[in-house]
């Protein structure tokens, strides 16, 4: 009888382990499997690997390239019927899901938003930005019906924007979701390096060049991006974090000392009507992130209410940040308007808002170099078997960012066509695509079946339109922009 009871238990145990490692195959994660949490403090950072403790056989199914654009939560813990759809349930509760929210959503782009306001008028300006972030809720919130829907016809492992692409389009959705992705990360740690230049320059008065500043930041920078664990760079973003908060708040707070213009405030200018869009689009972008947090709700069934609020208040925020920013200094409103500031403290907000950002680099650039390494490298040239190409890579897409960076000196001028293109695309476009796609024409009412392909039609309309001014006023060469300081 004890050898019976014996085999009994061992049996039981091998089918426990089969039906723990088959889980995993299918992307569900292990039982109370611990998940290490790193708050982005930019906008735009849907990405950082979800690491289980799990057994290392496992370890080699756990690199597909939608792994590398997961957010994190704390911890996920899946207890028997509590689970949807074989989807782990997240501990975050709403008041944690809603400063990630937060955090992800507000950054550099708020700092482009006073003088794109300035170009279009605070009132254009505003309506622009309040039909943008509502536009940008209504196809994030198509995400998370998608994923669900998805879920219900029996897939599973749906963590990310990029996974979607791959049930909606195969393997090349997904690998254009993953690339479009990519640009966009690379191209607002781009912006950022083009933001540090013109501060900097700034505060020492035009004594440093740009490019000595620019290509001064490489060393550093190409030493953080060789990081592999995420968790090696959560001091980096502490300090960025708080740097952050410091140069944001003192910039609204120097908004009101340093009124002393008797400029007209304009309400609408139509002919800055696409340059204030593509600046919304681009501070508000950050559509693959809204995956990643629903998954690290506990409630999800109420986490489109709780989007919908935080990226209210973000709206109320933004708008009364630019309108602020463009009265204080009207027509001399620089972008970014950190280069407005003057008297003691300027110098101290810019600096405080470079150190910011160059530290947020690293973190934008953890997802692309390991997708792109994913796309360029065979397994036999990446760690652990060779470390050398994989370095040599990562210093070579830092330098690449900085030539580019040097190249387009225009902070605003960047912001559009980063904004006019990619997030367009990944804000707009694909997800009412991928709506239409997954529901079909016959399961979707009239309206949201002519809401979807109005926001495609003007989505590529806009972009191609946006795209194209930003291109054209990029290529203009004039005295500011020749020496690479600011667009007045």
């Amino acid at each position: 009888d004890e050898m019976t009871a014996a085999s009994q238990d061992g049996s039981a145990e091998r089918a426990s382990l089969e039906i723990e490692r088959s889980s995993a195959k299918k992307g569900v994660p292990k039982r109370n499997g611990i998940v290490k949490m790193l708050i982005p403090t930019s906008p735009h950072v849907p990405h950082t690997h979800t690491v289980l403790e799990q057994d290392d056989d496992l370890n080699d199914e756990s690199h597909e390239l939608s792994d590398n654009f997961e957010f994190e939560s704390e911890s996920y813990e899946e207890e028997d019927g509590d689970s949807e759809h074989g989807m782990a349930r997240g501990t975050a509760t709403p008041a944690q899901v809603a400063v990630n929210i937060f955090i992800s959503f507000v950054g550099a782009g708020l700092l482009g938003l006073p003088y794109a306001f300035s170009r279009s008028g605070w009132l254009l300006g505003t309506l622009s930005l309040a039909l943008v972030s509502g536009g940008n809720l209504y196809c994030m919130l198509l995400l998370v019906k998608i994923r669900k829907r998805l879920e219900e016809n029996g897939y599973s492992g749906i963590k990310g924007y990029g996974c979607v692409g791959r049930e909606v389009l195969g393997p090349n959705g997904e690998i254009l979701v993953n690339i479009c992705l990519v640009i966009s990360q690379a191209g607002f740690a781009t912006a950022y390096l083009i933001f540090i230049a013109a501060n900097i320059r700034s505060a020492t008065s035009g004594k440093m060049g740009r490019a000595a500043i620019i290509y001064g930041c490489v060393p550093i920078l190409a030493m953080l991006v060789q990081f592999r664990d995420m968790k090696k760079l959560s001091p980096f973003s502490l300090i960025a974090d708080v740097a952050n908060l410091m140069g944001l708040s003192a910039v609204l707070f120097q908004d009101f000392e340093f009124y002393t213009h008797d400029d007209n405030i304009v309400s609408v200018d139509l002919k800055g009507l696409v340059y204030v869009t593509s600046i919304c689009i681009y501070s508000l972008e950050g559509v693959g992130l809204i995956l990643p947090l629903e998954s690290s709700a506990k409630d999800r069934a109420g986490f489109p209410l709780l989007l919908t609020q935080v990226i209210f208040g973000i709206f109320l925020l933004m708008a009364f940040f630019g309108t602020c920013g463009y009265v204080a200094f009207g027509n001399g409103t620089i972008s970014p308007i950190s280069l407005n500031l003057k008297g003691e403290s300027a110098m101290f907000v810019q600096m405080a808002l470079c150190l910011a950002l160059y530290l947020t680099y690293p973190m934008m650039m953890f997802p692309v170099n390991d997708v792109l390494e994913d796309l360029l490298f065979r397994d036999s040239m990446k760690p652990p078997t060779k470390y050398w190409p994989s370095r040599s890579f990562r210093c070579g897409v830092v330098l690449t960012t900085a030539t580019i960076a040097y190249t387009l000196p225009n902070f605003g001028k960047f912001l559009e066509l980063v904004g006019a293109s990619i997030c367009t695309l990944l804000g707009f476009i694909l997800p009412c695509f991928f709506h239409i796609k997954v529901f079909g024409k016959s399961q979707l009412k009239v309206w949201q079946l002519l809401l979807d392909v109005s926001i495609i039609a003007i989505g590529i309309f806009f972009g191609a339109v946006g795209t194209f001014d930003a291109v054209m006023k990029l290529m203009e060469i004039d005295g500011d922009d020749a020496g690479g300081v600011v667009e007045l």
